[in-house]
């Protein structure tokens, strides 16, 4: 990001430009939209568990998901 000091800001992505190649994020404190390239962009799920059987107290847990790319697989962060 050449605005640096954007590093870290959370917000919400409106829209997707395919001119640029660029999203537009707009920031939750200031309300102000950024074109950010995909690369500059970590998302953030947060998700709740449900239906699994063979580890029945996780279901009702909500944590953070991120993609692990050499293993092809998600991965949630369940906070303790």
């Amino acid at each position: 990001i050449s605005a640096g000091n954007h590093n870290g800001d959370r917000g919400v992505i409106t829209q997707y430009s395919s001119a640029t190649q660029r999203y537009l994020v707009e920031l939750g404190e200031t309300g102000e939209t950024l074109s950010v390239k995909p690369e500059n962009i970590l998302q953030q799920i947060h998700v709740k568990i449900h239906g699994i059987i063979s580890q029945p107290n996780l279901n009702g847990c909500t944590g953070l998901v991120w993609y692990t790319e050499n293993k092809y697989r998600y991965s949630i962060y369940i906070a303790s």
